[in-house]
């Protein structure tokens, strides 16, 4: 068959972002870079990158926005702009719709935590879906895939990787993501790259509960966020990596995104993933203990 030169135009914040690459076109007619939808029942669809020069052996990354499970679209410019990173970097990735479940309900102190529960375990399972599709569809992509997101996005990635499907992932990237404080470290959970702000008041980056609620409150999740969540990994013999803004915020899940450092340090994680031992990185100067940040919160 003739060599082509196919261009796709992602739609929506990625207009002015054309990707490009020659495919050799097969029988099997592979699916290649751009939109395409995953789940017909809930008209679902995913945004895919598949890099001219792919890294050998990388996995892939499917990344889930954030937004509460409210609102949010996985062409946003933070979005796009990160993993086109990835893309010039030889890293396919898919970045996903999902089931906005909390869509006009909120996610707040007032929302039962069962109800919590609820939204992220659906939007882990359009996550799976998602993973099925690819695995079935993207012959000429990554042999494996890690599960990434920035808040909302980055507690579903968690909840796939090490509540749904440890099984199914070669890792997992949370930006700003935590855990229900009960969930277990399975045999066989991926290795984990946690990105957090430590002074997080929505999301903790510890121990804690979401959004700060009153304990009495039906909102009041007691969760692990991804530093506390790393922790436990390694405890029981798990590769992580974790990069902190001493005195950040919620707002981590996006800015880490556009940090060039961190970036890079993501790039190097999933192009050497396993191959290394734990690391701790932070944008201040190592102080002692675990986690290299030498002032508390104010």
């Amino acid at each position: 068959m003739s060599r082509l030169l196919i261009f796709f135009l992602i739609l929506g914040g990625c207009q002015s972002l054309p990707l490009s690459f020659n495919a050799q076109v097969e029988t099997q007619a592979p699916i290649a870079s751009g939109t395409h939808v995953y789940s017909d029942a809930s008209n679902l669809k995913l945004d895919l990158r598949l890099p001219e020069h792919p890294q050998s052996g990388a996995p892939g990354v499917i990344f889930v926005h954030g937004g509460g499970f409210q609102m949010g679209r996985r062409d946003s410019e933070t979005v796009c702009s990160f993993l086109d990173d990835l893309s010039r970097a030889g890293i396919a990735s898919a970045s996903i719709s999902y089931r906005l479940t909390r869509k006009d309900k909120g996610f707040g102190c007032d929302v039962p935590v069962e109800e919590k529960q609820a939204a992220v375990q659906a939007a882990g399972e359009d996550l799976m879906q998602a993973l099925n599709w690819l695995e079935l569809n993207c012959l000429n992509g990554p042999a494996t895939w890690v599960a990434a997101g920035s808040s909302a996005g980055a507690e579903t990635a968690l909840w796939a990787g090490y509540i749904g499907h440890p099984d199914r992932w070669a890792g997992i990237l949370s930006l700003s993501g935590a855990l229900d404080s009960r969930t277990q470290v399975a045999a066989n959970a991926p290795p984990l790259f946690a990105a957090h702000g430590v002074c997080d008041a929505v999301v903790p980056a510890k121990h804690d509960v979401h959004r700060n609620c009153p304990v009495d409150s039906k909102g009041a999740w007691d969760l692990l966020g991804g530093l506390a969540w790393s922790d436990s990994l390694r405890a029981a013999g798990v590769q992580t990596t974790t990069w902190m803004e001493c005195q950040g915020g919620h707002e981590v899940c996006n800015t880490a995104m556009m940090n060039p450092d961190v970036r890079e340090k993501i790039i190097m994680w999933l192009t050497h993933l396993g191959a290394h031992q734990n690391q701790d990185w932070s944008d201040s100067h190592p102080g002692k203990g675990p986690h290299p940040c030498p002032s508390p919160c104010h």
